[in-house]
């Protein structure tokens, strides 16, 4: 499992027993009477393409639709594991120049790249940070260790100090999705 997994899955958090979404999506989609679609591979072809018979390939983290409005919002989860401000850039640009499907782009950073948010807003980019404390559970003692950095931690266990670790969650009161620029609650 990766960081990346465990976002987008915290970012939907669908109930248990209706399978509906009710995690933060529903702020940015404005609904909560949504399908979230994952990881959906969508074609364009420009001018350009037509000419070399060829299409541009994309396939935004999630596309979910406003039932009321009917504006079909492509959003791209970041993570803070080789973070590239200029590889994310070019990803939603091409969602936004490329694909007229998505009225909406909308790009989640870790919050400790915030300094990088008003950027991505000088283009014309909904964003919206995350923070969170990873749950890491050694391989070899199955003890669990609670840590905010992007690094494997070493086992907390005094008896067994193992640096193979595995992301087994994401500790649900210490993920926050945010704007950026709003002040935030003492905790973050």
């Amino acid at each position: 499992m990766t960081i990346h997994d465990e976002l987008v899955r915290k970012l939907i958090n669908l109930d248990p027993v209706s399978r509906k979404p009710r995690g933060y999506i529903i702020k940015i989609i404005g609904s909560s009477n949504i399908n979230p679609i994952l990881e959906e591979l969508f074609y364009w072809q420009g001018l350009e393409q037509q000419l070399l018979n060829t299409y541009v390939e994309m396939s935004p983290d999630i596309v979910a639709t406003n039932p009321t409005s009917g504006k079909t919002t492509a959003i791209e989860m970041e993570t803070d594991k080789n973070w590239d401000f200029a590889h994310s850039l070019q990803q939603i640009k091409k969602y936004r120049r490329n694909c007229k499907a998505f009225q909406k782009v909308v790009v989640i950073i870790p919050k400790r790249y915030e300094r990088f948010a008003g950027l991505y807003e000088k283009q014309g980019f909904e964003v919206h940070l995350w923070k969170a404390t990873r749950i890491w559970e050694c391989m070899r003692c199955g003890n669990r260790t609670e840590e905010e950095k992007i690094v494997e931690p070493k086992c907390s266990s005094k008896s067994c100090n193992s640096t193979e670790q595995m992301l087994v969650n994401l500790k649900e009161e210490s993920m926050k999705i945010f704007k950026p620029f709003e002040h935030p609650t003492k905790e973050d």
